[in-house]
C-alpha cells in the first residue's frame, strides 16, 4: 500500500487522504487550537466517510473548531440529507463534551491567550463562545458541559470518535472505557488529537495495548487516526495498561506503531514521550539518560527552518527541566 503524504506532518491511508478539498472558510476561522489540516480532515471525514451507522463523538470541543468541522461535514453528507434513510432520524448525531474552561495557574498568575479574534483568560468560562460558534448546528449537536469523568456513554454505536481530552491518565482511562467498546468494526474511526504530543505517554500505551483491535490509518499533525477492525470487549478496556502494566510492557506498547512514516520532529516527540514514561514508571536517571541520547540523535531538528527548530529545542529542554524537577 502506498501512503499519501498530503502536506508537512500529514501522512494517511489512501482511503482518507482526500481531505485537501475546498473547505468552507468559517471552519478555518473558528477560534481554537486545531491546525488547518486537522479541521479539513474532520470536515472531509464527516462529509464523505460517515454512513449514519452510529453517533459522532467530539470529546474536547474547546471553542468549537473540531465540532464545527464535524457538523459542517454532516450537513453535506448524503446519508443525512435524505430524511428517513438512516436510524438517526429524530436524534442529534453529534455528542460534544467540554469542561468549559482552561484551569488558571496554581500560583494565581494571569495567563491570557489569543485564539483568532477571541482573547481568553485562563480560569474564565469560554462556554458562551463555544455556544455562539455551534449555534448554526444546534439541530445536530448535543452539548455536554462539565468534567468528563462524571459522564457515561449509554452503550450506543459510535462511528466517528474524535478525542482531544486525554490530558490525564484518569481521563484517558475513562474515555477508553466509555467509548472504545461501542466502536463499530470495519466502519468506525477513532481519532486522538494528542497522540503526537510529547507529554502524554499513556495515550501511546493505551493504543499499543489495543493494537489488535485497530488498523493505523495515519497522522494529521498531532492527530493519530485509527480504524476499528473488531469489537472491543468491556473486559479488555477495564484493564488500564499505564497504571497496571510493568515498565517493560508499557515500553513495548508505547512503541507499538512503527515510526518510519513520521518526520524527524514527530519521532523526536515520541522519544520525549518515552522519557516521561521512564520518569513516571521507572526513574529519573534512566529518563535523563534517554533524553541525553535523544538530544544527540535529533540534534539536527533543533536547527530546522523557521520556528520549527526553536519549538523542537524548547520541547526537549522542557522535558529535561520537568523530569529533573518532578522525578529527581
Amino acid at each position: 500500500m502506498s501512503w499519501d503524504r498530503t502536506a508537512a506532518g500529514c501522512i494517511c491511508h489512501p482511503q482518507i487522504s482526500d481531505f485537501e478539498i475546498p473547505t468552507p472558510a468559517h471552519l478555518l476561522d473558528t477560534p481554537g487550537m486545531l491546525s488547518i489540516s486537522e479541521r479539513k480532515f474532520l470536515y472531509s471525514l464527516a462529509k464523505s466517510k460517515y454512513k449514519a451507522q452510529g453517533f459522532v463523538i467530539d470529546a474536547g470541543s474547546f471553542m468549537g473548531s473540531s465540532v464545527v468541522a464535524l457538523a459542517q461535514g454532516l450537513t453535506e453528507n448524503p446519508y443525512l440529507k435524505n430524511p428517513g434513510s438512516n436510524w438517526l432520524e429524530g436524534e442529534k448525531p453529534i455528542h460534544s463534551y467540554e469542561l468549559g474552561y482552561l484551569p488558571a495557574p496554581a500560583n494565581g498568575a494571569d495567563v491570557v491567550r489569543h485564539f483568532g479574534p477571541v482573547t481568553y483568560k485562563f480560569g474564565d468560562s469560554f462556554v458562551p463562545t463555544l455556544k455562539d460558534n455551534i449555534a448554526p448546528y444546534t439541530e445536530l449537536i448535543n452539548l455536554n458541559i462539565g468534567d468528563f469523568n462524571t459522564f457515561t456513554w449509554p452503550k450506543r454505536a459510535i462511528e466517528i470518535c474524535f478525542v482531544d481530552m486525554c490530558k490525564t491518565p484518569a481521563l484517558n482511562r475513562h474515555i477508553t472505557q466509555q467509548f472504545m467498546p461501542n466502536l463499530l468494526p470495519d466502519s468506525s474511526f477513532f481519532i486522538n488529537q494528542d497522540f503526537f504530543f510529547d507529554r502524554l505517554p499513556w495515550i501511546k500505551i493505551t493504543m499499543g495495548y489495543l493494537a489488535e483491535y485497530f488498523e493505523w490509518y495515519g497522522q494529521v499533525f498531532t492527530t493519530s487516526i485509527y480504524k476499528c477492525t473488531k469489537k472491543i470487549p468491556d473486559h479488555i478496556v477495564a484493564y488500564d495498561p499505564f497504571t497496571q502494566a510493568s515498565l517493560d510492557e508499557c515500553l513495548k506498547y508505547h512503541d507499538c506503531y512503527a515510526n518510519q512514516h513520521l518526520e524527524d520532529m514527530f519521532q523526536l516527540r515520541m522519544e520525549i514521550s518515552k522519557a516521561y514514561l521512564l520518569g513516571e514508571k521507572g526513574n529519573a536517571v534512566d529518563a535523563l539518560d534517554h533524553l541525553d541520547a535523544v538530544g544527540k540523535t535529533f540534534e539536527h531538528t533543533f536547527h530546522d527552518e523557521g520556528l520549527r527548530g526553536m519549538h523542537n529545542k524548547n520541547r526537549y529542554d522542557r522535558a529535561v527541566r520537568q523530569i529533573k524537577r518532578k522525578f529527581q
